[in-house]
């Protein structure tokens, strides 16, 4: 009797965890479609027939913007699908692993370049951005390599079971989030050190307000979101997945979000190409200047 029992509570908690991973999984997709209906006129207007050439910010905006629905139709076919062996979820999941990091790589790239445009293109930013990424970015590919050798996958525990049956997987995933904290928390240093610099020179106008307010809420969103992903983890291994699609749609949007918006304050300055740019300082106000890259 009490093997049957144990079999029950077994199948139980196995439900419930399959029907918190759907829900996730739904909600992820429908922000994410959300947030395409709303910005989709944006989107048209500021990168497709934008008065610029085709630039490395329209490649970005656009692989960073459509990489998620991948990766999302990825996790609801693992995770709907009745009868899916274990070889194929190994390689659903290894997907979601590496178009995760990509998406994420490309938004922290977006931010990466912003924080040394506002900067001036500072040369000391030129050196030292770049080393912090890689120092940031190095272990993150190296953890990811060990998870994905951890992950065990069995065959589905009864025949009406929908998914992947995931029987092992390392907490050591949360190191990812963690370093994600500490490489954003170091941009948004320098940007809000930038922001308070220019604030005290009198710079207060509407480019001012998207550059540097919109940039310290997406981090703190973004800071909010890692750390419950990294309790979440620490608390129940079995839910290492549980919020990574919340996580990866979430960056998507912000950093998309932050393109659209700096493109659509930016449009009135005929000087200004629609490009990753500088900002140059006045006295009293702040300026985008395009950043020439070397041909």
């Amino acid at each position: 009797m009490s093997s049957i029992a144990e079999t029950q509570e077994l199948a139980a908690q196995i439900r419930e965890h399959q029907q918190l991973e759907a829900s996730v999984v739904l909600f992820s997709t429908v922000i994410l479609v959300y947030d395409y209906i709303l910005t989709f006129d944006q989107e048209v207007s500021l990168i497709w027939f934008h008065r610029s050439s085709w630039g490395l910010t329209s490649v970005l905006f656009l692989v960073n913007r459509y990489l998620p629905f991948l990766n999302i139709a990825n996790s609801v076919w693992h995770t709907f699908l009745p009868g899916a062996t274990p070889a194929s979820c190994k390689i659903a999941y290894l997907a979601i692993i590496w178009m995760g990091l990509l998406g994420l790589g490309i938004t922290e790239i977006v931010l990466t370049f912003r924080t040394w445009a506002i900067w001036q293109r500072s040369g000391r930013l030129a050196v030292l951005l770049p080393v912090l990424f890689l120092a940031v970015w190095g272990p993150i590919f190296t953890v990811l390599g060990v998870f994905a050798k951890t992950l065990q996958l069995a065959p589905p525990p009864y025949p009406w079971f929908l998914g992947c049956n995931v029987v092992a997987a390392s907490p050591i995933l949360s190191i990812v989030w963690a370093l994600l904290i500490v490489y954003e928390a170091g941009i948004r240093i320098w940007v809000a050190y930038r922001g308070y610099i220019s604030y005290r020179s009198g710079s207060n106008t509407a480019l001012f307000k998207a550059i540097y307010r919109d940039g310290i809420l997406y981090y703190l969103y973004l800071f909010v979101l890692s750390v419950i992903n990294i309790i979440v983890i620490k608390v129940s291994p079995r839910n290492t997945f549980l919020l990574a699609s919340v996580e990866c749609v979430i960056h998507s949007i912000l950093g998309s979000r932050m393109i659209l918006h700096i493109r659509k304050i930016a449009r009135s300055d005929p000087f200004h190409n629609g490009e990753l740019s500088s900002v140059g300082h006045t006295d009293n106000d702040v300026r985008l200047n395009p950043i020439q890259f070397a041909q």
